[in-house]
């Protein structure tokens, strides 16, 4: 069952993490980080569909234009020989599709994340981007994200950037 929010042509849709659209996003996201980092390492995460508090796709016009998810990581290994705390949770896969850039969509995008984080009781948010996402971290920046210390697998790597925010 999908629930939304409809804004002009801008629709915010809550789907289940693998509904179609949401599933064509991520893949999209992930050839794309293939394409900037010159390796396909993202592809073979797997991310525990039971730890997924909410997914989001942003349709323009009735075409998938931009999709998220928020997991759940509350105690979980932080990857760093730590956990981390309750309430947290982790965005994953933001993406904006190619056409769709430079019209809004990730800070709506981002504010229908952080809204359905809010709902899932999660207080926290955490998240890992890198170096060759200039425009990522440009967003999470301006939307009051702060870096905090590396965690998760590419917690050793020099491109690896980590931000958090306070729901």
């Amino acid at each position: 069952m999908t629930t939304g929010t409809t804004f002009g042509r801008l629709t915010a849709v809550r789907v289940p993490f693998d509904h179609p659209d949401a599933v064509a996003l991520r893949q999209a996201a992930v050839r794309e980080l293939a394409e900037r980092y010159g390796n396909d390492e993202d592809s073979k995460e797997v991310i525990e569909p039971a730890t997924i508090a909410a997914t989001i796709v942003l349709r323009v016009a009735d075409v998938a234009a931009a999709g998220g998810s928020i997991r759940d990581v509350s105690l979980s290994d932080d990857g760093v020989g730590g956990h981390h705390p309750p309430a947290t949770g982790e965005l994953k896969r933001m993406f904006v599709v190619k056409d769709f850039r430079r019209r809004g969509l990730a800070k709506r995008l981002m504010e229908e994340l952080e809204s359905a984080a809010r709902e899932a009781g999660l207080t926290r948010l955490v998240l890992e981007t890198g170096t060759g996402q200039p425009e990522a971290v440009a967003l999470y920046e301006k939307l009051g994200w702060t870096r905090i210390p590396p965690y998760g697998k590419w917690a050793d790597s020099d491109d690896q950037l980590c931000y958090g925010k306070s729901l």
